[in-house]
Order: C-alpha cells, then structure tokens, then sequence
C-alpha cells in the first residue's frame, strides 16, 4: 500500500497513478478491455481482449459508425462488465465485416469500401 497523501496533486495525477497499483487484480464493475487497432493494405483489424468471456455473452452493436463491445464474466468471486466503443471511418464496409472470437480475443476486420479506394481522374 502506498501513502499517496505525501504526493502533492499538482504532480499531474500521481495519485491516480499510485492507486492504481493499489487496485490492481481487483474486479471492477465495469472495464475497458484492452484493444489494439492495425491496419494493412486497406485492411483494418481491431482486437479486443475479453479474457474468460463466453462467445454468447458478447454484445456488438453499430450505430451511426460508432462500433459498441460489452461483454460480461461471472465468476464465483465477483461480476465484470466489459464496455468499449470505437468510432468508425465512413469509408469502411461494415456489412463486409469478418468477426471472431477464438481464447478471450475478439477480432474484427473491416476493408474499405471499394468507393473510397484511390483512383484517377479524368480531365475531360
């Protein structure tokens, strides 16, 4: 346990910085999971981590491009909720969108629309 009341506030939020060690392994009502985004030749993947969450309790919804996770885990010790929403590009295909969920991590890939792809114009 750290005595935080020693940490002047000025210090850009060290106080914060310090109970979150003092947090850390607790449960919590509701977390952000960790995520990652990569692109590669037009092909966007997000990964989200959920570990111990089962494939039925995973809730995707979209809505005016605005991408929404939550999932849910019960254990014997306590219930977390996992809620995560991502702004999406217009340019991207969502009907097209390749979903999985394989050991904790969902990962969904999305392409460009063939619209948004870079072409040439012609000068008439």
């Amino acid at each position: 346990m750290y005595n935080t009341q020693m940490i002047p506030t000025h210090f850009f939020g060290l106080n914060k910085f310090f109970d979150a060690f003092e947090n850390e392994g607790k449960a919590c009502g509701s977390c952000m999971p960790r995520a990652a985004v990569a692109e590669n030749n037009g092909q966007y993947t997000l990964e989200v981590d959920l570990p111990g969450v089962k494939k039925e309790d995973i809730d995707l919804n979209l809505e005016n491009f605005m991408l929404t996770i939550k999932a849910s885990r019960k254990s014997v010790t306590a219930d977390m909720k996992f809620e995560r929403s991502f702004k999406l590009s217009q340019d991207l295909d969502t009907e097209a969108a390749d979903v999985t969920f394989e050991n904790g991590l969902l990962s969904i890939k999305l392409s460009k629309k063939a619209s948004a792809a870079p072409h040439k114009l012609v000068i008439k």
